[in-house]
């Protein structure tokens, strides 16, 4: 075992963590206590017979080997750190209710279950950073489903890593030869570029975005208030899926131009921003293009903050606009995990948005699949209000591509500046459609129209 290894050592903090220990709340001691980003969770619906001891095993041994699940995060005098403590596997937590699915939905026991494991922050220092859970139910008249949930704090693990460790608790459950892959986190710091390398790509961030200052050009929706950067709040949400036409526009476009639909969504989404405000909207968005899958293992997941630039000059054209968006944006530079605060800034930013791929289902053993709920299927997890918060955008848009011909969004939103997203989300339909079926429209026509 190196000295990295060993409990107490400590080791430089790098990538999304150091976001969350700037944002949240720390101790006497420095260490983090509370981190007010959202917990990264995911929901599994099971069919198929489970050995659950079977389960509870993989799920153990995939966390035990975890490394960033191990580590806490510190303010010192020399900066942020990293703290490795002794490994804890986390334990499988085992539920019975009467029912886990109710007509098709998450049944009301389940949601009432579920609803803090997802959204209430756990205490840093006391608390594990993450909770596996199964639910099962006890009435024979219930659908014959079993529910598997994994949440983990933002600070370690975020959606993109979450799916990793999914993966290897299935296989983990699948083989008990199963090997968890991962390197140290020596190893990957030995593995990034040199220093001089990397401080000339944040050097060429910083050049992209000067003719972008913050927060970008201000947003004229209706209703709505131009805001200054200090000030998003999140006191606004919508989720749900929106008209099939747009999945149907998406794969039209994509399929004429060889771009991906989430790109042309990011696009799409781009222009109609553009369309309800003073000039060309940059998007600011999270990618994971330079990290390792197996980084998971070492340090959470190395979420690059980025912004997605508009095209400049701008194509008169929708179409073109929309290509020109997308192959600007393959051009940007890497960013090498670093805190959105560390580059230029980056945020805050009007617009946020994220474009989820379809979720892959695992196998869990013979005849045993899960697949990843849909939005539709966790309503009842939103019944009631949830609390505001600070944003690093006045909009920020989550989409999701889960189901086959349907994309479904979920938005959080400064209400000062978006009153309500109906106009947003019109507009964001109007680009998809013109794209598809009139991509010699100009520009200028089609913003008279939305507007």
């Amino acid at each position: 075992m190196s000295t990295d290894d060993a409990a107490g050592a400590t080791l430089p903090a790098y990538g999304m963590p150091v976001r969350g220990l700037a944002n949240g709340e720390t101790d006497a001691d420095g260490y983090l206590r509370r981190n007010p980003a959202d917990l990264a969770w995911n929901l599994l619906r099971v069919s198929g017979p489970l050995d659950a001891a079977r389960l509870a095993e993989a799920v153990e041994r995939v966390t035990l080997a975890t490394d960033v699940l191990h580590l806490r995060l510190r303010a010192t005098e020399e900066g942020p750190c990293l703290e490795r403590q002794e490994p804890a596997p986390l334990k499988l937590e085992v539920v019975d209710l009467p029912a886990v699915v109710s007509d098709g939905r998450l049944s009301p026991e389940a949601a009432a279950f579920l609803t803090p494991v997802f959204f209430d922050k756990p205490d840093l220092r006391t608390d594990p950073v993450g909770r596996v859970c199964l639910l099962r139910a006890t009435d024979p008249a219930d659908e014959g489903e079993q529910l598997l949930a994994f949440s983990f704090d933002h600070s370690v693990i975020d959606g993109w890593a979450l799916g990793l460790l999914v993966r290897a608790v299935a296989g983990a459950c699948r083989s008990g030869d199963y090997t968890v892959r991962g390197r140290g986190f020596e190893a990957f710091l030995h593995d990034l570029p040199a220093h001089r390398v990397r401080e000339e790509s944040l050097a060429r961030w910083r050049d992209l975005l000067e003719p972008h200052p913050l927060p970008g050009p201000a947003l004229r929706l209706p209703g709505g208030a131009p805001r200054g950067p200090e000030s998003f709040l999140a006191d606004g949400t919508f989720d749900g899926a929106l008209p099939d036409r747009l999945a149907a526009d998406l794969a039209t476009v994509a399929t004429r131009t060889g771009l991906s639909r989430a790109e042309v969504l990011f696009a799409v989404t781009a222009l109609a921003a553009s369309l309800w405000a003073d000039g060309p909207q940059p998007l600011l968005s999270l990618r994971h293009g330079h990290a390792r899958p197996d980084d998971v293992l070492v340090i959470g997941p190395l979420v690059e903050p980025c912004v997605l630039l508009p095209p400049s000059p701008e194509p008169l054209g929708v179409g073109e606009w929309i290509t020109a968006h997308c192959h600007t944006n393959r051009q940007l530079p890497p960013t090498y995990g670093r805190s959105i605060r560390d580059v230029a800034p980056l945020a805050p930013r009007n617009v946020g948005v994220n474009v989820l791929p379809p979720a892959r289902p695992v196998v869990l053993g013979p005849g045993t699949k899960a697949t990843t709920a849909t939005r539709d299927f966790l309503v009842p997890l939103w019944a009631g209000e949830r609390p505001a918060g600070p944003s690093t955008a006045a909009v920020w848009i989550n989409y999701y591509m889960d189901r086959p011909g349907v994309v479904e969004a979920t938005l959080t939103y400064d209400t000062r500046v978006l009153p309500e997203p109906g106009p947003l989300l019109d507009a964001v339909l109007a680009v998809a459609a013109a794209a598809a079926d009139e991509p010699g429209l100009p520009v200028t026509a089609l913003h008279a129209r939305v507007r």
